[in-house]
């Protein structure tokens, strides 16, 4: 029997917190700086660090769970506002025994794209309507031209990393995620630039799991982008389910 753990990540005001449902022989742990606005069945574990980028405060476990979860065979990283809604049991039976990583790609979703190049570029027309980029982009223009002087193929995927499923004590999984954590945390933060080109140096293949994480997921449902409140969502979701409005494939 698989010890799993699902865990999160939620730092600064800015970020609320999911109340998830409890589900036997798996555990919750949520990594913050204020466990008193952790919600059962989270367990808190307050993260000291000496990053002052919440994001990157958020990315070490996120990239990293071999280092916090030795003691578990499987783990689930979600995103702070995403709201599990399926069986995860059914989920991790379907990658079978022999998975090391389940992902989910971007190519699933509505703005389908499966390149980190034109990834970068969504970023940057993102910045440019709203004027707000979500890195700098001197820093990840350095890091895009690194990937093409590296010969680093066009159209060889792109990791949608709102959730993610490891066997995280897996030598070669350890590898990859410490080569992922060394992008993120010395160049770019978006962890979905630099993903594929370590999987690719490091010839690991991981599972693409079918399902788009916006819409339609069977297992995950999107509450919202903003992250501080979630209540509001939260109700109006219930709300449908109840008398039928929202349903699940």
């Amino acid at each position: 029997m698989n010890k799993i753990v699902v865990y999160t990540g939620a730092f600064g005001d800015d970020f609320g917190f999911i109340p998830q449902k409890e589900i036997e022989g798996v555990d919750f742990f949520c990594f913050t700086d204020n466990v008193e606005k952790v919600k059962f069945p989270w367990k808190p574990i307050e993260l000291i660090s000496d990053q002052k980028n919440g994001v990157l405060r958020n990315r070490h476990p996120k990239l990293l769970p071999h280092l916090y979860f030795q003691d578990y065979d499987i783990s689930i990283y979600i995103d702070s506002n995403y709201l599990i809604i399926g069986d995860i049991k059914e989920l991790l039976n379907s990658l079978g025994e022999d998975f090391k990583m389940g992902i989910f790609d971007h190519n699933q979703c509505e703005d389908k794209r499966d390149c980190v190049y034109d990834e970068y570029e969504a970023i940057l027309e993102l910045g440019k309507e709203t004027g707000v980029y979500k890195d700098q982009p001197e820093v990840m223009k350095k890091q895009i031209d690194f990937f093409r002087s590296e010969s680093y193929p066009e159209n060889n995927g792109l990791i949608f990393a709102a959730v993610l499923i490891r066997k995280h004590n897996d030598p070669q999984v350890i590898k990859v995620m410490e080569d992922w954590w060394g992008f993120v945390s010395t160049k770019s933060k978006r962890d979905q630039l630099s993903f594929n080109y370590v999987a690719w140096k490091n010839n690991f293949v991981p599972t693409i799991i079918n399902g788009d994480l916006r819409r339609g997921n069977p297992y995950f449902y999107f509450l919202c982008m903003a992250r501080k409140n979630y209540i509001p969502k939260l109700i109006k979701y219930k709300i449908k389910r109840f008398f039928g409005i929202k349903k699940h494939p």
